[in-house]
């Protein structure tokens, strides 16, 4: 099923010019693949190794090609190519619980206001008593994937100048 998924979307050839744009377009192509699959990072989650799916393992491929011709060694390019994967995959997994819960984020909270207030209150938890509507959209998975895929793509950015600088 994840190969089927997954050669659903494939990555296009050659892709957009340079190493980050195509790492940020195979992330949000397979972020996309958990919106409209979002049972695959929970399987994902259960499993102690990945599925020998071509399709799947074509990703990783094309991510390593990415990064190709960089100066990097061929253990850190498997690295960056699975952790744009697990990050995607991480920031997805969210998205299938909120699928099969029986209410929204904003009615969950609602429902347990009393206790949130009570726990803001007690002045224990100062950072938290400071969340709001900003900090819960920040929470939100669209907005941890984004963020994260920022943060991965400018390490990896410093890593090569790294490697090149020696």
């Amino acid at each position: 099923m994840i190969d089927a998924v997954f050669g659903d979307h494939p990555l296009p050839e050659p892709g957009p010019p340079g190493w980050r744009a195509k790492l940020e377009l195979s992330a949000r192509q397979e972020w996309q693949i958990y919106r409209e699959h979002p049972w695959v990072p929970q399987l994902f989650a259960l499993t102690t190794r990945p599925p020998i799916a071509p399709r799947l393992m074509a990703y990783t491929d094309w991510r390593i090609r990415a990064v190709d011709d960089l100066g990097l060694d061929f253990p850190t390019m498997v690295r960056i190519a699975i952790v744009v994967s697990t990050h995607t995959q991480s920031a997805a997994y969210p998205l299938a619980r909120e699928q099969f819960a029986n209410d929204t984020r904003e009615e969950w909270i609602g429902a347990r206001s009393g206790e949130v207030q009570e726990t803001f209150a007690s002045g224990a938890l100062p950072m938290i008593a400071r969340f709001g509507t900003d900090a819960f959209e920040a929470s939100q998975p669209h907005s941890i994937f984004e963020f994260g895929l920022h943060c991965l793509l400018d390490g990896v950015a410093n890593i090569i100048v790294d490697r090149n600088s020696r």
